[in-house]
């Protein structure tokens, strides 16, 4: 049930996105590619999340946190068109195995971006999700334990600067993810709002 409300979710917002993002690019008078995508692209993004997390034991955990790392590296297929690997991440405060402390919502996705035109942006992936330790509050060895499963994102960005090489752009993006916890699978999804930073 959880896992169907999710992607019921997940879908109704992508359509949302598209829509927004077309609405965007018909006020737009640009056209492709005048920003000069080629070659490879790198970009990373900082903001706030909102996290809700499911777990096995029937408890539930609902916070905002700050959404970080995000790094996304790839390659520009045409000028639509970019293949990127991308590190989505969230911190949420943990309660259970040991103490209080931070980890992170996190995964490894293979994901499209797709420009819709030439400051609008669309991208959606599947992956490796991951609930891993906050490199900054690890206290012993037995901290350092990464549990992993599956993840879905997809998201949508507004690119409002650019000088040469450097743009930085507007984000927002959905994702879907579980782990195999130690106590079972904790699934949960969460709501970023972001600001990005990117060369190409």
């Amino acid at each position: 049930m959880f896992m169907r409300n999710t992607a019921v979710r997940i879908v109704f917002c992508f359509f949302i996105t598209f829509a927004g993002s077309q609405i965007s690019c018909m006020a737009q008078s640009d056209s492709l590619n005048k920003s000069g995508r080629k070659g490879f692209i790198f970009g990373m993004s900082v903001g706030i999340s909102y996290l809700n997390l499911d777990y096995q034991t029937n408890s539930t955990q609902k916070q905002w946190s700050a959404t970080l790392p995000n790094f996304k590296i790839g390659a520009v297929l045409n000028k639509k068109t970019t293949l990127l690997l991308y590190l989505p991440g969230s911190i949420y405060i943990s309660k259970d195995y040991g103490r209080v402390r931070d980890r992170g919502f996190e995964g490894i996705v293979p994901s499209i971006q797709y420009w819709a035109c030439d400051k609008v942006w669309l991208i959606a992936g599947a992956g490796l999700g991951m609930d891993a330790p906050a490199f900054y509050d690890i206290q012993s060895e037995g901290e350092r334990k990464f549990y992993f499963g599956k993840t879905f994102l997809t998201g949508v960005g507004y690119e409002f600067w650019q000088k040469k090489k450097v743009v930085f752009d507007v984000q927002g993006r959905i994702q879907y993810g579980e782990a195999n916890m130690p106590d079972g699978k904790r699934k949960g999804y969460s709501i970023n709002f972001l600001i990005g930073m990117n060369w190409k």
